[in-house]
């Protein structure tokens, strides 16, 4: 006999009801399977600024990422110390890394050419001129890499930054670089076999090329994509042109990497929530507290849902105070991520933080 001539229609419905709200609740996560991270950067140039993101960090955090760029190629190919003053930074950079955190280190040989690292010996004359895949390059890159992974004993590393730009560039340089790629990943392997290495791509950046030109970026990353541990994503959707199609974006993602079958990472996203306009170009971002908030609740339920390693929010505060100090010698498009901040100029919160805040209160997945 089945329970439903054996029960009257109407228990089943008192029942149903009474479980409701547990089924209701059983759709939410109960834990977090990602971890979630800032940079540090701060809204300032001024020690209070600094400390206070790198409190932010402590308190809304449980990995710092460490995002360097330019090399001190005199002392990497030369075997020279670093200069105290770049010692001194990176030192204080690790201060920040949230207790029982993971440090996610980002370091880049350049975007198209060498870039020489601020505070660091004169580029050397034997490097002028070289591309990516000279084997002076990659003694002195992977050199220091080696040196950079003694210091920061990071968790993950990426030996190159949104390097599917340097396509742009031209196909030999990208032939170049894909081949100093795969030198430094196979030889770093040798002695961290247990260490994701990988290079991050711009997913705004691909999905602003058309056609063609879009797939022939994605073939190219392509080729690195065996030497990568992760599939590792920088997502900024108001590059986009201001895209509020975030679930397209994933989608296209997805359709497009998941054949590899290796873990995600957002090693560095943020949405504008505020209009802003440059002065020069006249070029508009066009940002709203709303689109932010909606932005982070998608990200953060596709970091759940396809359980990603890590997600990096770059800023965590407005930093106007700091734009005002470096404008008149820094380019204009350094003011692009500027109202990023889960918290504005002033320190107000936005609603994108209660958002944070909410996935970061999850319980972490063991």
């Amino acid at each position: 006999m089945s329970l439903s001539n054996r029960w009257p229609v109407s228990c089943f419905a008192v029942i149903l009801a009474a479980l409701a709200p547990a089924l209701c609740q059983a759709e939410e996560p109960t834990q977090r399977h990602f971890r979630m991270g800032f940079t540090g950067f701060p809204h300032d140039f001024t020690l209070e600024a600094v400390r206070e993101a790198q409190q932010f960090s402590r308190e809304h955090a449980d990995i710092i990422a460490h995002h360097i760029e330019g090399v001190p190629w005199a002392e990497a190919l030369g075997g020279k110390p670093f200069g105290d003053e770049l010692l001194k930074e990176w030192r204080g950079k690790r201060e920040a890394t949230p207790k029982g955190g993971k440090v996610y280190l980002a370091i880049s040989p350049g975007r198209g050419t060498l870039k020489p690292a601020e505070k660091s010996l004169p580029f050397p004359k034997e490097l002028a001129d070289k591309p990516y895949d000279d084997p002076l390059v990659e003694k002195a890159y992977l050199a220091y890499c080696r040196r950079m992974l003694d210091l920061f004993e990071p968790d993950y590393l990426a030996i190159g930054i949104e390097v599917n730009e340097i396509y742009l560039t031209g196909p030999e340089t990208w032939k170049a670089y894909a081949a100093l790629h795969r030198h430094v990943y196979e030889e770093l392997k040798k002695d961290h076999k247990g260490l994701p290495i990988f290079a991050s791509f711009t997913l705004h950046g691909m999905l602003n090329e058309k056609g063609r030109k879009r797939d022939d970026m994605l073939a190219a990353f392509e080729q690195v994509m065996p030497y990568n541990d992760l599939v590792a994503v920088s997502f900024y959707p108001f590059i986009r042109g201001g895209t509020t199609d975030i679930e397209g974006c994933f989608r296209w993602l997805t359709d497009s990497f998941d054949k590899f079958k290796k873990p995600y990472a957002f090693v560095e996203t943020g949405e504008a929530a505020a209009n802003l306009r440059f002065p020069k170009s006249g070029q508009v971002i066009e940002g709203t507290p709303e689109k932010q908030e909606a932005y982070y609740k998608a990200l953060l339920a596709f970091a759940e849902e396809h359980k990603a390693r890590f997600v990096i929010s770059f800023i965590h505060r407005d930093y106007d105070a700091l734009w005002e100090r470096i404008k008149a010698s820094a380019p204009e498009a350094f003011m692009a991520w500027r109202n990023c901040g889960f918290l504005d100029a002033g320190g107000k919160p936005r609603p994108a933080y209660q958002v944070w805040k909410h996935s970061f209160a999850m319980p972490l997945s063991k």
